[in-house]
C-alpha cells in the first residue's frame, strides 16, 4: 500500500504479465495455447471497464479539492448569516401580526 506522501502507482499491466509468465511456467503452457485467447479477451474487457470507470469517477485529488471548496464556502456562509441575522423587537412583531390579521379580515369581508 502506498504511503500518503508517496506518489508512485504500481504498474498493473507489468504485474499481470509477470504473474502470467509464472503461471505459464508452473503449468508448462505453450505460447500458442487457446487459453491465451481468453486472456486477451479478458484484457480487452478489463481495459474497456477501466476506461468507463475513469470517465465516470473523479480522481481523489479532484474530490479532495471539491471538499475543500465546499468546506470553505460553508464557513463563509456561516460567517455571513451570523452577521445578517437581526432580531425583531416584540412590540413590532405584535403590531405586524395585528395588522396582517386585520387586513385579512377586511379583505375577506369585502370580497
Amino acid at each position: 500500500m502506498n504511503t500518503p506522501g508517496q506518489n508512485s502507482p504500481s504498474n498493473f499491466d507489468e504485474d499481470f504479465t509477470q504473474a502470467l509468465d509464472k503461471w505459464k511456467e508452473q503449468h508448462n503452457l505453450r505460447d500458442d495455447d487457446s487459453i491465451f485467447l481468453l486472456l486477451d479477451l479478458f484484457r480487452i474487457h478489463q481495459s474497456h471497464w477501466d476506461a468507463i470507470r475513469h470517465r465516470q469517477m473523479p480522481s481523489l485529488e479532484e474530490f479532495k479539492a471539491d471538499i475543500a471548496i465546499l468546506a470553505e464556502s460553508t464557513e463563509t456562509l456561516k460567517k455571513r448569516t451570523k452577521k445578517e441575522i437581526q432580531a425583531v423587537e416584540l412590540p413590532t412583531a405584535i403590531m405586524a401580526v395585528i395588522a396582517s390579521g386585520l387586513a385579512g379580515y377586511l379583505i375577506g369581508k369585502f370580497l
